[in-house]
């Protein structure tokens, strides 16, 4: 683990698991969690961490140190009601033993950082930042600082680039110091981003180059998989097609390998697991054996004595009913933690799902940008969008096992984003006012709501002509009678829709009325909806 060759590590743990027991057991898990969550394989981190969670054996440090890296592995997985469970669990313990303070602060400070920045509140994960700089440096704690380095230029993304950079740089500079390949490749990466969004295609490049020098060095083929991606990336933006394909290729390839790997691995965990529990079970029966031999034997003896015969039969009662207990709450335990892996799979789902789209959305870009075709450009635009807007209620909208069917999403952010994604993308400049009240809807109707207004704002971008700045406008709000109306406007002074009612467009328009099970009058440019609200 300290030279970060975290397969040929994982391996060495499995083969000599059953050579070790009680606290140094709990301990060779605890490392096993952290390589598994560096091997993304985060469905068996966070089996392993349940095991740990519920073991009575565990000290005060090794809870703590569970509790930091369930936190990663929720974050991750963008549960974040159960990282932030997970960190003050982890801060009460730091308050109740001051000791373990000197050696686990600053990787929680980390955590804790990590948490508010994912979660929206950047301002307080910039100062716990800092809090973990002045902490690391008192303490002298090398082993942290970079990952310090790094938070504290994802603090300043947006507000100083040049600080952004300079910790980016310092944080390159300490992983080199400690050989961590993984990590500089990384950092090579995020740096060449960093230039890229700047169209700086020359140092983007020279730093990505840096990564695809010593990809070779890296024993993470998903690290690998990123190099190219970005250098893809970039050679996409200067017109280098052919030579964007090659790395595209390459990148799919080694995202395809690491894939692989990691079924591979989650075979042999799952054939480690089994071993292990078979070698218990033996351990359970010869116990069990013995336990009933001995008792069978002491039978024998007592009920030479007819009092102590009554006596032995009230105990054996008493113990029955304290089994009983035990079964019982040994089930409510196993039920708290089925509900909980159900949970975490569930978001996993969600999560690739995500993902998915973002690819998919990717390939869409790509394969237009190779298109000379102007009309299919524009269908292309257009079926982005279209994905775009069902990747964004994705993102709004997290299924989870606690919830049902009705769980809600509020539209006006949504619509917001719908309106933002069209002025980003699209060449043509427009401003737009959004009227919607706060009104929640499932994620079925927000979905055909969101395709409904996604084709009335490309409609209008394509055809409207004002006769200054294109606005459009929108209104939805809750009427009286438990229905839904929605008006839709644009402020062009000559109206050119597309003649062809068989369009996509207006296929797609209707379509969605008719999914909301509602009614839409339009003239010229405006257009009201009206849907039940049930």
């Amino acid at each position: 683990m300290i030279h970060y060759h975290f397969k040929e590590a994982l391996i060495l743990i499995n083969k000599n698991a059953g050579l070790y027991h009680g606290s140094a057991k709990i301990e060779l898990d605890i490392m096993k969690m952290k390589i598994l969550t560096e091997l993304g394989l985060y469905d068996e981190a966070f089996k392993l961490s349940q095991h740990l969670v519920t073991n009575s054996k565990t000290v005060a440090e090794q809870k703590l140190k569970i509790h930091v890296e369930r936190a990663l592995i929720f974050e991750i997985n963008d549960d974040y009601s159960s990282c932030i469970k997970e960190l003050k669990k982890a801060e009460n313990l730091i308050s109740k033993y001051p000791q373990l303070k000197f050696k686990n602060y600053t990787n929680f400070l980390i955590r804790k950082s990590s948490y508010y920045r994912v979660s929206g509140s950047s301002d307080k994960a910039y100062r716990l930042a800092l809090q973990a700089e002045r902490y690391a440096m008192t303490v002298h704690d090398t082993v942290n600082m970079p990952v310090v380095q790094l938070i504290l230029g994802l603090g300043n993304r947006r507000t100083n680039p040049e600080k952004e950079l300079e910790h980016y740089q310092r944080a390159l500079y300490l992983y080199k110091k400690q050989r961590h390949y993984e990590a500089v490749i990384s950092m090579y990466t995020n740096l060449s981003y960093f230039y890229l969004q700047k169209k700086q295609y020359e140092s983007a490049t020279l730093y990505i180059d840096s990564a695809l020098a010593i990809a070779s060095k890296s024993n993470v083929l998903s690290y690998k998989a990123d190099v190219y991606q970005t250098k893809s990336t970039i050679l996409e933006q200067e017109n280098k097609t052919d030579s964007a394909l090659y790395y595209f290729k390459t990148a799919a390839e080694y995202y395809k390998k690491s894939n692989s790997e990691q079924r591979d691995i989650k075979i042999k965990e799952l054939e480690a697991q089994y071993n292990f529990e078979k070698e218990k079970a033996e351990k359970q029966s010869l116990k069990k054996d013995i336990k009933n031999t001995r008792i069978l034997n002491t039978t024998l003896i007592v009920s030479l004595l007819i009092l102590a015969l009554f006596i032995h039969q009230m105990m054996k009662n008493k113990r029955k009913i304290e089994n009983q207990k035990k079964k019982i709450s040994e089930n409510n335990t196993a039920l708290t933690t089925s509900l909980e892996e159900k949970q975490f799979l569930v978001q996993e789902l969600n999560h690739r799902v995500k993902n998915n789209l973002a690819v998919i959305l990717s390939l869409i870009d790509f394969q237009k940008d190779q298109e000379k075709n102007e009309d299919y450009k524009n269908r292309f635009d257009d079926l982005y969008q279209r994905i775009k807007t069902i990747m964004i209620a994705h993102e709004l909208y997290s299924y989870s096992v606690n919830y049902n069917d009705h769980a809600l999403v509020e539209a006006r952010n949504y619509l917001d984003k719908i309106f933002e994604t069209h002025q980003n993308s699209s060449i043509r400049t427009f401003t737009y006012i959004n009227d919607a009240e706060t009104v929640y809807f499932t994620v079925d109707k927000i979905l055909s709501l969101g395709l409904l207004v996604n084709e009335l704002v490309t409609n209008s971008i394509k055809h409207a002509q004002p006769s200054k700045e294109l606005v459009l406008h929108l209104e939805l709000k809750k009427t009286d009678k438990n229905e839904i109306e929605v008006y839709y406007c644009d402020n062009g002074i000559v109206f050119n829709f597309e003649k062809n009612n068989d369009s996509l467009g207006l296929l797609i328009i209707e379509g969605m009325v008719k999914q909301l099970k509602g009614t839409y009058n339009r003239e010229k440019a405006d257009y009201k909806i009206v849907f039940s609200n049930e």
